[in-house]
Protein backbone atom coordinates (compact mmCIF):
# COMPACT_ATOMS: atom_id res chain seq x y z
CA UNK A 1 0.00 0.00 0.00
CA UNK A 2 3.17 2.10 0.41
CA UNK A 3 3.60 2.21 -3.13
CA UNK A 4 -0.09 3.10 -4.42
CA UNK A 5 0.21 6.29 -1.28
CA UNK A 6 3.41 7.46 -2.81
CA UNK A 7 2.18 7.27 -6.29
CA UNK A 8 -0.58 9.35 -5.48
CA UNK A 9 1.36 12.16 -3.71
CA UNK A 10 4.13 11.95 -6.60
CA UNK A 11 1.40 12.21 -9.25
CA UNK A 12 -0.85 15.11 -7.37
CA UNK A 13 2.20 16.88 -7.01
CA UNK A 14 3.51 16.67 -10.68
CA UNK A 15 0.46 17.51 -12.06
CA UNK A 16 -0.31 20.38 -9.51
CA UNK A 17 3.44 21.82 -10.03
CA UNK A 18 2.87 21.73 -14.10
CA UNK A 19 -0.48 23.38 -14.08
CA UNK A 20 0.95 26.25 -11.75
CA UNK A 21 3.73 26.56 -14.14
CA UNK A 22 1.78 26.74 -16.91
CA UNK A 23 -0.77 29.62 -15.40
CA UNK A 24 2.39 31.40 -14.06
CA UNK A 25 4.02 31.85 -17.58
CA UNK A 26 0.42 32.37 -19.40
CA UNK A 27 0.82 35.47 -16.99
CA UNK A 28 3.78 36.45 -17.72
CA UNK A 29 3.24 36.70 -21.66
CA UNK A 30 -0.19 38.62 -20.90
CA UNK A 31 1.77 40.71 -18.45
CA UNK A 32 4.65 41.44 -21.10
CA UNK A 33 2.02 42.53 -23.64
CA UNK A 34 -0.22 44.61 -21.47
CA UNK A 35 3.69 46.36 -20.92
CA UNK A 36 4.19 46.69 -24.70
CA UNK A 37 1.89 49.66 -23.73
CA UNK A 38 3.96 51.42 -21.88
CA UNK A 39 7.33 51.36 -23.67
CA UNK A 40 9.97 54.58 -23.77
CA UNK A 41 13.27 55.21 -24.82
CA UNK A 42 14.34 54.04 -20.97
CA UNK A 43 11.83 51.34 -20.80
CA UNK A 44 13.10 49.15 -23.51
CA UNK A 45 11.28 45.55 -24.82
CA UNK A 46 14.37 43.89 -22.97
CA UNK A 47 13.24 46.11 -19.74
CA UNK A 48 9.91 44.98 -20.01
CA UNK A 49 11.16 41.03 -20.07
CA UNK A 50 13.26 41.65 -17.54
CA UNK A 51 10.21 42.88 -15.02
CA UNK A 52 7.68 40.73 -16.29
CA UNK A 53 10.50 37.61 -15.49
CA UNK A 54 11.69 38.76 -12.13
CA UNK A 55 7.98 40.08 -11.02
CA UNK A 56 6.90 36.48 -12.22
CA UNK A 57 6.83 34.53 -9.19
CA UNK A 58 5.31 36.69 -7.05
CA UNK A 59 2.54 37.55 -9.39
CA UNK A 60 1.91 33.64 -9.89
CA UNK A 61 0.89 33.26 -5.93
CA UNK A 62 -2.60 34.13 -7.02
CA UNK A 63 -2.92 31.07 -9.43
CA UNK A 64 -1.04 28.86 -6.48
CA UNK A 65 -4.57 27.51 -4.72
CA UNK A 66 -6.20 26.95 -8.46
CA UNK A 67 -3.46 24.91 -9.67
CA UNK A 68 -3.19 23.00 -6.68
CA UNK A 69 -7.37 22.51 -6.81
CA UNK A 70 -7.58 21.47 -10.15
CA UNK A 71 -3.78 19.15 -10.33
CA UNK A 72 -5.55 17.74 -7.03
CA UNK A 73 -8.58 17.13 -8.88
CA UNK A 74 -6.96 15.82 -12.24
CA UNK A 75 -4.75 13.37 -9.97
CA UNK A 76 -7.55 11.89 -7.98
CA UNK A 77 -9.48 11.34 -11.27
CA UNK A 78 -6.97 9.45 -13.00
CA UNK A 79 -6.46 7.09 -10.33
CA UNK A 80 -10.06 7.02 -9.58
CA UNK A 81 -10.25 5.45 -13.68
CA UNK A 82 -7.41 3.55 -13.39
CA UNK A 83 -8.66 1.51 -10.51
CA UNK A 84 -6.10 2.03 -7.70
CA UNK A 85 -8.63 3.91 -5.62
CA UNK A 86 -10.64 1.12 -5.44
CA UNK A 87 -7.34 -0.80 -4.42
CA UNK A 88 -6.91 0.90 -1.57
CA UNK A 89 -10.35 1.04 -0.10
CA UNK A 90 -10.61 -2.49 -0.63
CA UNK A 91 -7.12 -2.70 1.64
CA UNK A 92 -9.05 -0.57 4.79
CA UNK A 93 -8.13 3.11 3.74
CA UNK A 94 -10.99 5.08 4.31
CA UNK A 95 -12.08 7.71 1.71
CA UNK A 96 -10.78 10.45 3.96
CA UNK A 97 -7.17 8.93 4.42
CA UNK A 98 -6.69 8.15 0.42
CA UNK A 99 -7.72 12.09 -0.08
CA UNK A 100 -5.51 13.04 2.86
CA UNK A 101 -2.75 11.12 1.45
CA UNK A 102 -2.91 12.35 -1.77
CA UNK A 103 -3.32 15.97 -1.04
CA UNK A 104 -0.08 15.75 0.48
CA UNK A 105 1.08 16.16 -2.91
CA UNK A 106 -0.30 19.43 -3.49
CA UNK A 107 0.61 20.62 -0.03
CA UNK A 108 3.89 20.56 -0.26
CA UNK A 109 3.77 22.56 -4.00
CA UNK A 110 2.00 25.39 -1.83
CA UNK A 111 4.24 25.40 1.46
CA UNK A 112 7.53 25.48 -1.10
CA UNK A 113 5.70 28.62 -2.91
CA UNK A 114 4.95 30.21 -0.17
CA UNK A 115 8.16 29.88 1.80
CA UNK A 116 10.34 31.30 -1.20
CA UNK A 117 8.00 34.01 -1.73
CA UNK A 118 8.52 35.12 1.82
CA UNK A 119 12.37 35.21 1.10
CA UNK A 120 12.69 35.69 -2.22
CA UNK A 121 9.99 36.49 -4.74
CA UNK A 122 8.18 39.74 -2.76
CA UNK A 123 11.87 40.75 -2.68
CA UNK A 124 12.23 40.29 -6.33
CA UNK A 125 9.02 41.56 -6.99
CA UNK A 126 9.10 45.37 -5.24
CA UNK A 127 13.00 45.28 -6.88
CA UNK A 128 11.48 45.25 -10.06
CA UNK A 129 8.64 47.38 -9.47
CA UNK A 130 10.78 50.40 -8.31
CA UNK A 131 13.31 49.99 -11.26
CA UNK A 132 10.01 49.88 -13.59
CA UNK A 133 9.19 53.00 -12.04
CA UNK A 134 12.43 54.63 -12.37
CA UNK A 135 12.67 54.12 -16.25
CA UNK A 136 8.83 54.94 -17.44
CA UNK A 137 7.17 58.10 -17.17
CA UNK A 138 4.95 57.20 -14.75
CA UNK A 139 5.85 58.99 -11.77
CA UNK A 140 5.36 62.57 -14.09
CA UNK A 141 1.94 61.19 -14.99
CA UNK A 142 1.05 60.86 -11.96
CA UNK A 143 1.42 64.40 -10.35
CA UNK A 144 -1.65 66.02 -10.50
CA UNK A 145 -2.28 62.86 -7.74
CA UNK A 146 0.11 64.25 -5.37
CA UNK A 147 -0.17 63.76 -1.82
CA UNK A 148 1.39 66.32 0.77
CA UNK A 149 2.19 65.48 3.91
CA UNK A 150 2.83 68.49 6.81
CA UNK A 151 5.07 67.87 9.19
CA UNK A 152 6.60 70.66 12.40
CA UNK A 153 7.87 73.30 9.58
CA UNK A 154 7.73 71.38 6.49
CA UNK A 155 5.76 70.20 3.91
CA UNK A 156 6.22 66.98 1.90
CA UNK A 157 4.70 65.85 -1.21
CA UNK A 158 4.63 62.67 -3.60
CA UNK A 159 2.63 60.74 -6.24
CA UNK A 160 3.45 57.08 -5.13
CA UNK A 161 5.53 54.60 -2.96
CA UNK A 162 6.89 51.65 -3.33
CA UNK A 163 8.76 49.62 -0.72
CA UNK A 164 11.20 52.08 0.90
CA UNK A 165 11.04 54.81 -2.10
CA UNK A 166 8.80 57.60 -2.98
CA UNK A 167 8.73 59.29 -6.32
CA UNK A 168 8.29 62.94 -7.68
CA UNK A 169 9.70 64.52 -4.18
CA UNK A 170 9.25 67.87 -3.54
CA UNK A 171 9.80 69.35 0.34
CA UNK A 172 9.30 72.94 1.44
CA UNK A 173 11.00 73.74 4.69
CA UNK A 174 9.81 76.62 6.78
CA UNK A 175 10.98 79.35 8.97
CA UNK A 176 8.84 79.20 11.57
CA UNK A 177 9.31 82.35 13.18
CA UNK A 178 9.95 84.88 9.70
CA UNK A 179 6.89 82.62 7.88
CA UNK A 180 8.99 82.25 5.35
CA UNK A 181 10.66 79.67 3.44
CA UNK A 182 14.41 78.60 3.94
CA UNK A 183 14.52 76.38 1.31
CA UNK A 184 12.58 73.78 -1.48
CA UNK A 185 14.27 70.49 -2.72
CA UNK A 186 12.52 68.19 -5.78
CA UNK A 187 13.72 64.80 -6.81
CA UNK A 188 12.39 61.99 -9.14
CA UNK A 189 13.00 59.62 -6.27
CA UNK A 190 14.19 59.75 -2.61
CA UNK A 191 14.70 56.45 0.40
CA UNK A 192 12.83 56.76 3.58
CA UNK A 193 15.28 55.84 6.24
CA UNK A 194 15.68 55.66 9.77
CA UNK A 195 13.22 58.96 10.03
CA UNK A 196 14.94 60.70 7.27
CA UNK A 197 14.94 60.85 3.14
CA UNK A 198 17.89 60.49 1.19
CA UNK A 199 17.39 62.09 -1.97
CA UNK A 200 18.93 60.91 -5.36
CA UNK A 201 21.96 62.24 -6.84
CA UNK A 202 19.76 64.09 -9.28
CA UNK A 203 18.23 66.71 -6.28
CA UNK A 204 17.81 70.37 -7.38
CA UNK A 205 18.09 72.32 -4.28
CA UNK A 206 16.77 76.23 -4.59
CA UNK A 207 18.51 77.76 -1.09
CA UNK A 208 16.93 80.88 -0.27
CA UNK A 209 19.25 81.70 2.41
CA UNK A 210 22.29 81.37 0.71
CA UNK A 211 24.26 81.14 3.93
CA UNK A 212 22.67 77.68 5.01
CA UNK A 213 24.71 74.61 3.51
CA UNK A 214 21.81 71.83 2.21
CA UNK A 215 22.74 68.16 0.83
CA UNK A 216 20.69 65.43 0.15
CA UNK A 217 19.51 63.85 3.67
CA UNK A 218 17.11 65.63 5.04
CA UNK A 219 15.20 64.26 8.40
CA UNK A 220 11.39 63.72 8.24
CA UNK A 221 9.56 61.01 9.64
CA UNK A 222 7.46 59.87 7.32
CA UNK A 223 3.74 58.41 8.71
CA UNK A 224 3.64 54.54 8.91
CA UNK A 225 -0.19 54.31 7.09
CA UNK A 226 1.07 56.96 4.59
CA UNK A 227 4.22 54.88 3.58
CA UNK A 228 2.31 51.95 2.70
CA UNK A 229 -0.58 51.84 0.11
CA UNK A 230 -3.48 49.54 1.02
CA UNK A 231 -2.67 48.07 -2.81
CA UNK A 232 0.94 46.80 -1.22
CA UNK A 233 -0.19 45.41 2.07
CA UNK A 234 -0.13 41.80 -0.03
CA UNK A 235 3.26 42.34 -1.15
CA UNK A 236 4.46 42.76 2.25
CA UNK A 237 5.92 39.82 3.94
CA UNK A 238 4.77 38.31 7.26
CA UNK A 239 7.79 39.58 9.00
CA UNK A 240 6.66 43.55 8.31
CA UNK A 241 3.34 42.58 8.60
CA UNK A 242 4.00 41.81 12.27
CA UNK A 243 6.06 44.75 13.11
CA UNK A 244 3.63 47.55 11.81
CA UNK A 245 0.54 46.12 13.66
CA UNK A 246 2.57 46.19 16.83
CA UNK A 247 3.17 50.11 15.52
CA UNK A 248 -0.58 50.23 15.71
CA UNK A 249 -1.33 48.51 18.56
CA UNK A 250 -2.33 51.37 20.93
CA UNK A 251 -3.50 53.82 18.41
CA UNK A 252 -6.92 55.40 18.44
CA UNK A 253 -6.61 57.24 15.31
CA UNK A 254 -9.64 56.07 13.24
CA UNK A 255 -7.45 55.39 10.25
CA UNK A 256 -4.86 54.14 12.38
CA UNK A 257 -7.44 51.38 13.12
CA UNK A 258 -9.17 50.93 9.69
CA UNK A 259 -5.52 50.64 8.40
CA UNK A 260 -4.49 48.00 11.00
CA UNK A 261 -7.65 45.71 10.36
CA UNK A 262 -6.56 45.64 6.82
CA UNK A 263 -2.99 44.89 8.11
CA UNK A 264 -5.15 41.89 10.33
CA UNK A 265 -6.98 40.53 7.20
CA UNK A 266 -3.64 40.33 5.45
CA UNK A 267 -1.64 38.74 8.05
CA UNK A 268 -4.63 35.96 8.76
CA UNK A 269 -5.00 34.86 5.40
CA UNK A 270 -1.30 34.71 4.72
CA UNK A 271 -0.72 32.60 7.76
CA UNK A 272 -3.93 30.32 7.66
CA UNK A 273 -3.32 29.76 3.36
CA UNK A 274 -2.15 26.25 3.36
CA UNK A 275 -5.15 25.41 6.07
CA UNK A 276 -7.97 27.43 3.48
CA UNK A 277 -6.35 25.12 1.09
CA UNK A 278 -6.13 21.70 2.25
CA UNK A 279 -9.73 22.69 3.27
CA UNK A 280 -10.84 22.86 -0.24
CA UNK A 281 -8.80 20.00 -1.36
CA UNK A 282 -10.80 17.32 1.40
CA UNK A 283 -14.06 19.14 0.27
CA UNK A 284 -13.72 18.50 -3.47
CA UNK A 285 -12.23 15.31 -2.91
CA UNK A 286 -15.09 14.15 -1.22
CA UNK A 287 -16.84 14.42 -4.61
CA UNK A 288 -14.56 11.52 -5.79
CA UNK A 289 -16.45 8.86 -3.55
CA UNK A 290 -19.91 10.54 -3.13
CA UNK A 291 -22.29 11.19 -5.22
CA UNK A 292 -20.38 12.60 -8.18
CA UNK A 293 -18.43 9.73 -8.63
CA UNK A 294 -20.19 8.38 -11.77
CA UNK A 295 -19.61 11.76 -13.61
CA UNK A 296 -17.00 12.54 -16.16
CA UNK A 297 -13.92 14.02 -14.74
CA UNK A 298 -14.46 17.28 -16.72
CA UNK A 299 -17.19 18.07 -14.77
CA UNK A 300 -15.92 17.61 -11.92
CA UNK A 301 -12.87 19.68 -12.59
CA UNK A 302 -15.12 22.89 -13.87
CA UNK A 303 -17.04 22.15 -10.64
CA UNK A 304 -14.04 22.03 -8.46
CA UNK A 305 -12.46 25.17 -10.00
CA UNK A 306 -15.91 26.97 -9.46
CA UNK A 307 -16.27 26.40 -5.84
CA UNK A 308 -12.32 27.09 -5.66
CA UNK A 309 -13.66 30.61 -7.11
CA UNK A 310 -16.35 31.11 -5.05
CA UNK A 311 -14.30 30.36 -1.99
CA UNK A 312 -11.81 32.78 -2.55
CA UNK A 313 -14.63 35.11 -3.49
CA UNK A 314 -16.80 34.47 0.13
CA UNK A 315 -13.60 34.55 2.17
CA UNK A 316 -12.85 38.18 1.04
CA UNK A 317 -16.58 38.96 1.48
CA UNK A 318 -16.35 37.87 5.23
CA UNK A 319 -13.31 39.15 6.20
CA UNK A 320 -14.88 42.62 4.62
CA UNK A 321 -18.12 42.40 6.97
CA UNK A 322 -15.68 41.90 9.99
CA UNK A 323 -13.72 44.65 9.29
CA UNK A 324 -16.79 47.07 8.54
CA UNK A 325 -18.46 45.74 11.63
CA UNK A 326 -15.11 46.09 13.96
CA UNK A 327 -15.37 41.95 14.32
CA UNK A 328 -11.94 39.71 14.67
CA UNK A 329 -10.55 39.67 11.76
CA UNK A 330 -9.40 35.99 12.41
CA UNK A 331 -12.84 34.67 12.50
CA UNK A 332 -14.01 36.19 9.32
CA UNK A 333 -11.05 35.22 7.49
CA UNK A 334 -11.16 31.34 8.78
CA UNK A 335 -15.02 30.92 9.09
CA UNK A 336 -15.26 29.52 5.34
CA UNK A 337 -12.76 26.91 5.59
CA UNK A 338 -14.65 25.92 9.05
CA UNK A 339 -17.60 25.48 7.11
CA UNK A 340 -16.07 23.45 4.30
CA UNK A 341 -14.80 21.27 6.99
CA UNK A 342 -18.05 20.94 8.86
CA UNK A 343 -19.61 20.29 5.43
CA UNK A 344 -16.71 17.45 4.49
CA UNK A 345 -17.09 15.92 7.68
CA UNK A 346 -20.85 15.32 6.77
CA UNK A 347 -20.27 14.43 3.16
CA UNK A 348 -17.41 11.45 4.12
CA UNK A 349 -19.77 9.99 7.03
CA UNK A 350 -22.47 9.43 4.80
CA UNK A 351 -19.40 7.23 1.92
Amino acid sequence: MKIFNKYLIKRSLIISSFIFIIFALLDMVFNIISELESLTDNYTFLSILKYSITSMPHRSIEFLEGASLLGFMIALGISHQEGNLNVLRSNGQSPLKIILISSMGSMILVLSVLTLDEMIFKELHMNSKIEKVLLTDQPKKAQPNSQWIMQNDSFLSYTNIIKDTIFNVRLIRLDLDSKKVRYFKSAQSAKIQNGALVFDEGVLIENISSQEKIGNLEKFSFPLVASIPFSDIDNLRISNIILYRSYLLNSNLQEDILFKAHLDKAYYKKLFYPFSVLAILIFFGSFIFGSLRDSSPGSRIVLAVLGGFLYRISQDLSASIFISYNLPILIGVVIPACILVLISIYSYKKI
